[in-house]
């Protein structure tokens, strides 16, 4: 019995691996995009989770390669900058790296919990010491279009008080007519699937963020991956996006704005190459019509990859089929 559902589990496994292979084959960056009017206003880019030790060639080819671009316009840390709160020589090389962007572009950082957590213990010292112009919740307004909120992580757990929310919602308030990117360290979703490493109060933070359409977009790190998730406000769409880890090949997501959309992409200065899978490229609409961002089968807020078409549909139809086969063969086993 054992021997035959191993097989049958290994089978379930290679569908869903072809069916997922074909979608990305099919579909390597899906866009939204076709029939939008051109526009282009300017660049944004996304890092996060630089977290080293001492010193990081990752880190400094990334910031070193942004500076050297014509764009952009922004960039945002969003957190875990180093590894540990006391480790001097990298804050001090964070802080070199960082400032490689003066006079080239924009910048803002936050902290994440490995900056300044340790041993159950909150020690905010060094990271205020060389980012303290950059460190508190702050907000930055980019080419008249874009309201920057940077809200850093304070505590043990990440959780944003009541007071920091509304100083939030004064920010937005007052510029209601720009839109508005949310940049934190944690993941208001969590891990993928497993709904851990969430922030604490995360339906507390939505319930904010719900106050306003002109919310578009949330930037995070923490769980060290690509992942997307949309939440729906109202007629609006929020996009919760999750960037891989710098630390791992330098990966760094750019933002390019236009006038009705924000195509995203990826690159790497230290492998040199650019990423073009569902989760690297997409494009965000900054005025929908549609109710299903990839036109599958699952509402956007219930999709658990929007900008993929297979998925879940492949995970489904594997399901579907192996639970077939398996009804098959168990009533093949009941007549002999």
């Amino acid at each position: 019995y054992m021997k035959n559902m191993g097989k049958i589990l290994l089978l379930s496994l290679v569908m869903n691996i072809v069916i997922t292979g074909i979608g990305t084959i099919l579909f390597p960056s899906f866009s939204a995009s076709s029939g939008l009017n051109d526009g282009y206003l300017f660049t944004f880019a996304h890092i996060t989770d630089s977290q080293f030790s001492g010193s990081s060639a990752i880190f400094e080819k990334a910031t070193s390669w942004l500076a050297q671009q014509e764009n952009p316009t922004f960039v945002v840390h969003t957190g875990d900058i180093v590894n540990s709160p006391f480790d001097e020589i990298a804050w001090r090389n964070a802080y070199e790296y960082m400032h490689q962007l003066d006079g080239k572009s924009n910048w803002g950082v936050l902290a994440g919990d490995n900056d300044v957590v340790y041993r159950n213990q909150v020690d905010l010292t060094n990271y205020e010491k060389h980012f303290a112009s950059k460190s508190i919740d702050q907000y930055f307004i980019i080419g008249d279009r874009l309201l920057f909120i940077i809200l850093r992580w304070s505590n043990l757990d990440g959780s944003i008080s009541k007071e920091r929310l509304e100083w939030m919602d004064e920010i937005i308030q007052k510029h209601e007519k720009l839109y508005v990117v949310i940049c934190l360290h944690p993941y208001l979703y969590g891990y993928p699937f497993l709904n851990i490493m969430r922030v604490s109060n995360a339906d507390e933070i939505w319930s904010h963020i719900d106050k306003f359409e002109n919310v578009i977009m949330t930037l995070s790190g923490h769980i060290h991956r690509n992942w997307i998730r949309i939440h729906i406000n109202g007629e609006r769409k929020v996009w919760s996006i999750s960037t891989e880890a710098l630390k791992e090949k330098g990966y760094i997501r750019l933002f390019d704005v236009y006038n009705d959309r924000i195509e995203v992409h990826a690159y790497s200065p230290w492998t040199n190459q650019k990423y073009t899978g569902t989760l690297d490229s997409f494009t965000v609409g900054l005025n929908p019509n549609n109710d299903d961002v990839d036109w599958d089968l699952w509402r956007d807020d219930l999709d658990i990859m929007p900008t993929h078409p297979l998925i879940p549909n492949g995970i489904l139809i594997t399901l579907t089929i192996t639970v077939a086969i398996l009804a098959y063969w168990m009533k093949e086993k009941k007549t002999t």
